[in-house]
Order: structure tokens, then sequence, then C-alpha cells
């Protein structure tokens, strides 16, 4: 049985998608196409470049949560490029996503636990 498509896999962690952008743009502003390609490097989306249009949809809804703000930047050679950052609320955010992981992966712990004495 192949499994490479399978939720199983872990390859489908979409929900992480908001707290791996804010996570990101932590170190600093990226437009659109650096901020995927830095998060391709992360394990969770397994090498490939995040869908570009759920990146843009998730990018343009945490502007208008107050999340981001975003500039265009027309200072180098090329189309204007819309450049995004985190806002203080962002930061916020960001600090009770790091708590809410820290107990999901609790969580995760323990079923790992339970999983490995199951035979």
């Amino acid at each position: 049985m192949d499994f490479d498509e399978c939720a199983c896999s872990g390859k489908s962690l979409a929900r992480l998608l908001r707290p791996a952008i804010m996570g990101t743009l932590a170190k600093g502003g990226a437009h659109g196409y650096e901020l995927a390609q830095r998060l391709r490097e992360m394990k969770m989306f397994a090498g490939d470049l995040p869908d570009h249009a759920g990146l843009y949809r998730a990018l343009n809804h945490m502007e208008q949560e107050g999340y981001l703000v975003s500039r265009w930047d027309t200072e180098h050679a090329g189309p204007a490029r819309k450049i995004f950052k985190l806002t203080s609320a962002g930061r916020a955010c960001l600090a009770q996503w790091r708590e809410t992981l820290r107990g999901y992966r609790q969580g995760l712990d323990e079923l790992l636990r339970l999983l490995g004495r199951a035979r």
C-alpha cells in the first residue's frame, strides 16, 4: 500500500501555514515568492512550494485581521513586489501559536508513547 498521498504521510499540514508564515516573517519582511521559498525549506512542506493561491489568500486574510502590514517595493528592477511584515498584533498571535503548538506537541508525545506500546 502506498501512503505517499495519505494524511498519515504528514504532507498535508495546511493548518500550520499561518504560524509558519508568521515565524518566517518574524525574521524580517518578505514578498510572497521569497516567503514561499523560505517555507519550502521547512520539513513540513517536504521540499514543495506551498500552493501560491493558498499562500496569498492566507497573507491577505492575515493582513485584513491586522497581523501583517504590506508595502509595495518599487526600488528594485522588475515589477513591484508586495513586502509583508508582522505587526505587534501578529507578534502576539505568534506567541499564542507557540503556546498552542507546545500543547499539541505534548499531546503528540503522549500519542506516540501510546502507539509505541501498540503492536
